[in-house]
């Protein structure tokens, strides 16, 4: 089970992406609406308004209700693995996917044409891409390289531990020498 410091981090995490992305939402619907593509950078980065009714990548295009339905469980999900989060590293992968989970799923739920219809607000528009993103997107990716970062570093640390004393050192006993297997 997590402890306090690792929900502390979850929550703070969530809290933010969160507030960031509905703050960074409600400036480009008012600044962007009806504007196209605006150049930013000298052209090397654009902004546009898109309301996405489908799920990432444009799957599910036409399945409002199936997509929100995932996407709720998916935040479900995410939620009840923040119990078993042991690490910082996996706390902050853990609160940056769920924030952005909740970011856009409170989008499907409160805007137009209505709860389990609504379009998510994507108004980032990279370059060399096709599609369109927002903060909460941005957390999401963040977090899945976070978790692969984190299960990477829990890896390399166990196989370390175990090489340093030939047995796994999550059994050893307090004040018990670890016998080698060499």
């Amino acid at each position: 089970m997590a402890g306090g410091a690792q929900w502390r981090v979850i929550a703070t995490i969530v809290t933010v992406v969160v507030a960031v992305d509905a703050a960074t939402k409600a400036i480009a619907v008012r600044a962007l609406a009806g504007r196209g593509i605006v150049n930013v950078l000298g052209g090397r980065f654009h902004l546009e308004l898109y309301r996405n009714f489908a799920g990432p990548g444009n799957i599910l295009r036409g399945q409002p209700v199936l997509v929100s339905a995932l996407s709720l469980f998916a935040v479900v999900v995410i939620a009840a693995g923040a119990w078993m989060v042991r690490t910082t590293t996996l706390a902050v992968a853990c609160g940056l996917l769920l924030g952005g989970g909740i970011g856009n799923l409170l989008d499907r739920l409160l805007r137009s044409p209505g709860p389990m219809r609504g379009g998510v607000v994507d108004w980032i528009k990279p370059t060399l891409s096709s599609g369109s993103l927002n903060v909460a997107d941005l957390a999401i990716n963040a977090g899945v390289i976070a978790v692969l970062v984190g299960l990477t570093i829990d890896w390399y640390r166990q196989r370390h531990d175990h090489r340093d004393t030939g047995v796994d050192s999550t059994h050893a006993q307090p004040g018990v020498e670890p016998r080698s297997s060499e």
